[in-house]
């Protein structure tokens, strides 16, 4: 189906090339407008950020046909055009100034069409809350069309790993979700542990990472803002923005389904409806079910986990009651009762053998992609989510807007999760509760002059309620003083709230037709506050007991405490909860330039300081002090970079280079208790370093083959002497450490090859690659090297192939994911007494069917 079009005139532009203005259409979906036989793309127009088609004088195409036909030339150029960066600019640089003087006449018609129908490097993106080309925005963006997004089977956040170097996804033994951008992420087991790398959905926030788990919904594109994007969305950016665009209600009838189904019994079924309700009011809905498919498969018995069962549903609304007023509303939610991910073993490695339970240590290790244990019937989840938000815009006048976007979230959690890797209720997890949050922007916005401006205030409430509860009826440090009985249970409760206040403003002046020059700042300022307490309702009391014994023998006497009392010692020594309190604010920022060469060759550069604020880790504490927050880490951040179309537009070679500055970096440490052993905390890594470069490639160098690339090198490092210890527990100063989950090479490619099949077929083939390089889940230098927590190099190849109408209204596919069988992991985690990873997918074989109305 044609996506929805925008018609824009602009006779001034037509007048400057001796030709009458018509009306160009620019999709939605960001390509560039096609233009009519006899019509050119013209030059963009720097106040509306907009392409328009011109009626040029007919002399201007009389001697067309003089001009070579011949499309060997456009495959020479092709050839040439991806050719050392440090030859990039000058060449292009005399490539546009030969071009300048060069009369459009001596353009052929047919490459004209052809060169302005090409959307590399053309999509239209929001990523500064305005609508612009991609390479007009000197940022560093990677925008996913819909039609990607579907062929590389990304049904949720954590698939961009296939599509986005420099992203990272690593699974959490709570069942909640860490990204990382550029090495810049959080680890934390807590339901509302603000992340470092932030999920939009329409630029409303899905704040914590259980509200993004249907964020992939029916969606037009989706946006990858790396490096701090505080000024514009807010704290907790620093890393990055992700930024799902949803596609949109209709002014006309609309339908389409897609089913998928694989080797696994996995089922995935989805459909949308789209179209007019009343004059000015157009609707969407769309639904998807995720069904079956267990994976996984027990080292110990005849068992299988990992069915799905996951049900996701969006209803938009859109009203336009005049020209100058549009009110969107998006009511979506997801509910989760499938089975959650199991721990896949390393290792049994007990503290006091003499407390496992017996044949605990022979508990078989993963040795393939499939393998895993879990207690048997024990895991589940019930997990459910629903926001509403409500957009509104209004005209002031032709060139000022004003924006209010509210949105209220919900999320109830109920989960229970294995922890070892091996068939034993070792230190299972009950995890539970609720978040709710409510959100408030008001933006003014507009242009004049060359200058657009936005100014806006935001306002976010946070309440969250979160527990954990461990079993720890077999685990070796559960009687740590003979004499005391062995407790069975510790439960951790932490309860807080948020109020954040912030006011922005962003400048960007179009100072020359080369020159663009933007700076933006924002202020915010948080309060939190809550408690933290650990506790045993256990009706034996043994915990209890344990922590009035250690008092008595601390200070020689004791409060007495009954099942289901904070036990946590404060620094009397007495049982207390942890009363909690932070307040922060901060200012951060961003200034940068752009320089148009010619031929649409943009370099840019880019000054920023981004915050991620302050945050209550949910611990089980010994002592309050293991409550204490971790304070808001601070990220400035430099960088260089050039977005180049080649040949035509047949080649779009993007890269960057950049540097940060990181301090306070926000990190789940350990702390050794003299009686528990190894415990958590949220700690700060005063300062540490990235050093980085990409480099992106987009090529269609002939009709139907599109080909794209790209990779991330990192290099990172803790630069000041800092004592802590590693994941196991062993004391280390981590100057010098690599930062963990940052791996320093990451590469993803892909290839597709469309061919017509008769009677108004295309048949396709295509491959795509991902590489990560070896990496590191914990702190460790050269002096204490940590191998047990090593993240080994993978490569993972997936293919697809099938056929489907050429007007798109139908596409079917098979496809083969993870090729080579690989065993991958991102993450190793150390109990009291395992090691265990978690493992992803293997080989898995399926068919898929799309529909389109």
């Amino acid at each position: 189906m044609r996506p929805e079009t925008k018609v824009f005139q602009d006779k001034k532009l037509s007048a400057k090339f001796g030709g009458s203005a018509v009306p160009s259409a620019l999709a939605f979906s960001g390509s560039v407008p096609a233009c009519p036989n006899g019509l050119r793309c013209g030059a963009r127009n720097t106040k509306k950020s907009r392409e328009t088609c011109f009626r040029l004088p007919e002399s201007r195409f009389r001697n067309r046909e003089k001009i070579m036909k011949n499309r060997t030339y456009r495959y020479f150029l092709v050839s040439t055009a991806v050719t050392p960066v440090i030859f990039l600019l000058p060449s292009a640089y005399a490539q546009g100034a030969a071009g300048a003087t060069q009369d459009p006449a001596l353009v052929p018609a047919e490459e004209v069409a052809e060169e302005s129908q090409r959307t590399l490097g053309n999509i239209i993106v929001t990523a500064q809350k305005r609508e612009q080309r991609l390479n007009d925005v000197g940022l560093s963006v990677q925008a996913i069309g819909a039609e990607a997004i579907a062929d590389r089977g990304i049904t949720e956040t954590a698939d961009l790993v296939k599509l986005v170097p420099g992203f990272t996804y690593t699974p959490s033994p709570y069942a909640s979700e860490v990204f990382t951008l550029r090495g810049v992420g959080l680890y934390d087991n807590a339901l509302a542990a603000a992340p470092s790398v932030s999920v939009y959905l329409d630029e409303v926030p899905l704040a914590f990472p259980y509200f993004a788990k249907a964020a992939a919904l029916d969606v037009e594109r989706v946006e990858v803002l790396k490096g701090p994007q505080g000024t514009l969305f807010g704290q907790s950016s620093t890393g990055g923005a992700v930024n799902f665009i949803a596609a949109k209600p209709t002014d006309t009838f609309r339908a389409g389904a897609n089913t998928t189904i694989n080797a696994f019994g996995g089922v995935e079924l989805g459909g949308y409806l789209s179209g007019p309700i009343a004059p000015t009011l157009n609707g969407r809905i769309a639904l998807k079910t995720f069904q079956g498919g267990a994976w996984q498969e027990s080292t110990s018995r005849d068992d299988k986990l990992g069915d799905r069962d996951l049900a996701e549903g969006r209803i938009l609304l859109d009203w336009v009651p005049s020209d100058r007023l549009k009110v969107s509303l998006n009511v979506n939610g997801y509910r989760d009762q499938s089975d959650p991910l199991a721990p896949s073993l390393i290792r049994v490695a007990p503290t006091d053998p003499s407390l496992i339970a017996p044949g605990f240590d022979l508990s078989v290790p993963a040795s393939g992609s499939r393998d895993a244990d879990w207690p048997q019937g024990y895991p589940m989840l019930d997990n459910s989510f629903w926001q509403v938000a409500l957009r509104g815009d209004y005209e002031l006048g032709d060139s000022m807007t004003v924006t209010s976007i509210s949105s209220y979230q919900d999320a109830g959690i109920d989960q229970q999760l294995p922890f070892s890797g091996t068939p034993f209720p070792y230190q299972n997890l009950d995890v539970f509760g609720n978040i709710r949050s409510y959100n408030q922007e008001l933006r003014l916005s507009g242009d004049a002059a060359g200058l657009n401006w936005l100014f806006g205030g935001s306002y976010e409430y946070v309440n969250a309620d979160d527990h954990i509860r461990y079993d720890q009826s077999i685990v070796s440090n559960r009687q740590p003083i003979p004499f005391v009985p062995a407790y069975n249970s510790v439960e951790t409760a932490l309860r807080h709230s948020a109020d954040t206040y912030a006011v922005f403003a962003n400048l960007e002046y179009v100072a020359t037709d080369a020159l663009t020059v933007r700076g933006g700042v924002r202020y915010t300022n948080s309060e939190a506050r809550g408690t933290g307490c650990s506790f045993s309702d256990d009706p034996g009391n043994e915990l209890g007991q344990l922590f009035e014994v250690l008092q008595s023998v601390v200070k020689g006497s004791a409060v007495p405490s009954a099942p289901g009392d904070c036990l946590s010692l404060d620094e009397n020594f007495d049982p207390s909860n942890a009363a909690l309190d932070l307040e922060e604010d901060n200012v951060s920022w961003r200034v940068g330039a752009d320089y148009k060469l010619a031929n649409d060759v943009l370099l840019y550069g880019v000054a920023s300081r981004g915050y991620k604020a302050g945050m209550f880790p949910n611990v089980a504490a010994s002592r309050v002090s293991q409550y204490a927050p971790a304070v808001q880490e601070k990220l400035d951040a430099f960088e260089v970079g050039f977005k180049a179309p080649l040949a035509r537009n047949l080649v779009q070679l993007n890269g960057s280079a950049f540097y940060y500055d990181y301090t306070d970096k926000q990190f789940r440490g350990t702390v050794l208790d003299p009686v528990f052993g190894k415990l958590e905390r949220e700690i700060n890594i005063p300062k540490s370093e990235i050093m980085g470069a990409e480099l992106e490639i987009l090529a269609e160098p002939v009709d139907g083959l599109r080909l794209s690339g790209g990779a991330t090198y990192l290099d990172t490092k803790v630069t000041d002497s800092f004592q802590t210890f590693t994941s196991d527990g062993d004391p280390l100063d981590a100057k010098g450490s690599r930062l963990p989950f940052a791996p320093e090479w990451q590469i993803v490619a892909d290839g597709e090859y469309a061919f017509a099949a008769g009677d108004a077929r295309e048949a396709f083939i295509g491959a795509g690659l991902t590489y990560h390089s070896g990496d590191n889940s914990s702190l460790r230098t050269s002096n204490v090297g940590a191998p047990e927590f090593d993240i080994d190099a993978y490569t993972l190849v997936d293919l697809r192939a099938g056929i489907g109408s050429e007007d798109g209204r139908w596409r079917a596919m098979v496809f083969v994911k993870n090729l080579g069988d690989e065993t991958t992991w991102n993450t190793v985690f150390r109990t009291i007494d395992t090691f265990f990873r978690y493992q992803g997918a293997p080989r898995t074989a399926g068919v898929s069917l799309r529909l389109e109305y």
